[in-house]
């Protein structure tokens, strides 16, 4: 079972504030998932069935609730006692003004709200410190590399054979992280193809089919619920395009504008109008993930310079088939979502004409981090990449924070210079502590 604890502990710790908590992440994710753990738990802990209720708008019968008015109907004819209720509202987003239902139920005082969503943005009205009174956001992500690490490493399934144990000790950090770049976070792809540990090193082309086929249908499902019938989207042509243009250039800037030139360069002029619209449909399913430029002196988030991430790089693998090495981004969109998880925000900037990949900005915590392929043959990357950093770490405001070169090579060992830049690989950095 994959357990979720991050995000299970963060719905117990909230769950008594009279705010809603909101699940939004991209579809697959397991958040429906993380529901029945949370509803298993109450069980356990001695709530009745019938303080419980739950109901999933894309996986309803026939006759439930399927407007706000009937949502309040329902809730009104299924919570008659006294007493705390337990409300789940699994993938809300199917019920035209659920807001409206929501808010109702919520002024009661009597309910503990859960829902969640597949596609952005919620409107409860009024301005952001309004929402934030009425809503408590839970950013929920596909699995991080920790969490797929943990779920497979030895001592997650004690009862397990000597031998599969053995071989599954033997198994590097590098050969998690490989399986976990080629795959991707979302739990579904692995249900039932790790019944041992012997399974992990023992990938062939019968498990490449099967996981293939299920990112296939991972990503189709994502593409026609949440966005082609949520945004009404009529020349799927034109967003297969757009979607091809940004998953060959993940990591780099982009602009509607830049992507309209290139579906003009290979001649295709329809509907380029539609071109901003179709962006954002992608953006509120969560498929596309936007970086933008943060001015270093200013700490004003900049418009231009946007680049644009996905919402998990197995996706990545569906439109263009499964790869053995990071490719196309992939580590960068990692560690993005990682650094999101975190709870930092994420930006590029730029010093002295040369880019920091990152930086990542939480409370009064800032972090400035690079990747770097040694594979290269250009060492002048390796070099400016650090001038980048060290010019970071002449100027007073920033020469105190951390900074973090990562490196795609498992084998690269953690050390700290005297000018306070940390070398290490990024699959270490990604299994650090969330204290960094």
């Amino acid at each position: 079972m994959l357990d979720r604890s991050a995000y299970l502990d963060t719905m117990k710790t909230t769950g008594n504030e009279f705010r809603v908590k909101l699940l939004a992440g991209i579809r697959h994710s397991g958040k429906s998932f993380l529901f029945y753990q949370f509803i298993s738990e109450l069980r356990q802990a001695g709530i009745d069935d019938d303080r419980i209720i739950h109901l999933n708008f894309e996986n309803t019968v026939f006759g439930a609730p399927r407007t706000a008015r009937e949502i309040e109907a329902f809730i009104d004819k299924n919570t008659g006692k006294r007493g705390k209720y337990y409300i789940f509202f699994d993938e809300i987003q199917a019920v035209s003004g659920w807001e409206k239902a929501v808010s109702a139920l919520l002024q009661r005082r009597k309910f503990d709200i859960y829902i969640s969503t597949s596609n952005a943005p919620v409107s409860f009205g009024g301005n952001d410190a309004a929402r934030e009174k009425k809503i408590f956001l839970i950013n929920f992500k596909p699995l991080s590399f920790a969490e797929y690490k943990k779920f497979f490493a030895p001592e997650a399934r004690p009862g397990c054979g000597l031998l599969n144990k053995a071989m599954a000790i033997k198994n590097s950090k590098c050969d998690h992280f490989d399986n976990y770049v080629r795959f991707g976070g979302f739990p579904a792809v692995y249900s039932g193809l790790y019944e041992t540990y012997a399974g992990l090193s023992c990938i062939g082309d019968e498990e490449i089919e099967t996981i293939n086929s299920r990112l296939n249908a991972i990503y189709s499902s994502i593409l026609l619920n949440d966005v082609i019938r949520r945004a009404n989207i009529r020349n799927v042509e034109l967003l297969e395009h757009i979607i091809n243009i940004i998953f060959l250039n993940i990591g780099k800037e982009n602009s509607t504008q830049k992507i309209t030139e290139n579906l003009r360069k290979k001649r295709y002029k329809k509907n380029l109008s539609l071109v901003p619209q179709y962006l954002k449909a992608l953006e509120n399913a969560f498929v596309l993930k936007k970086v933008y430029r943060c001015n270093l002196l200013t700490g004003k988030r900049m418009r231009t310079n946007i680049t644009y991430f996905i919402g998990d790089h197995a996706l990545l693998n569906a439109v263009m088939g499964i790869r053995d090495k990071a490719a196309c981004g992939i580590p960068e969109n990692i560690l993005l979502h990682d650094l999101e998880r975190r709870g930092y925000a994420v930006y590029s900037a730029k010093l002295g004409g040369n880019i920091v990949d990152f930086f990542a900005k939480r409370a009064d915590t800032f972090l400035f981090l690079q990747i770097v392929d040694r594979t290269d043959d250009d060492e002048n990357i390796l070099k400016q990449k650090i001038e980048t950093l060290n010019l970071l770490n002449n100027m007073k405001m920033f020469s105190s924070q951390k900074k973090y070169v990562l490196f795609l090579d498992a084998d690269a060992r953690f050390k700290q210079e005297d000018g306070g830049i940390n070398y290490v690989s990024l699959q270490n950095f990604l299994l650090f502590s969330n204290d960094i």
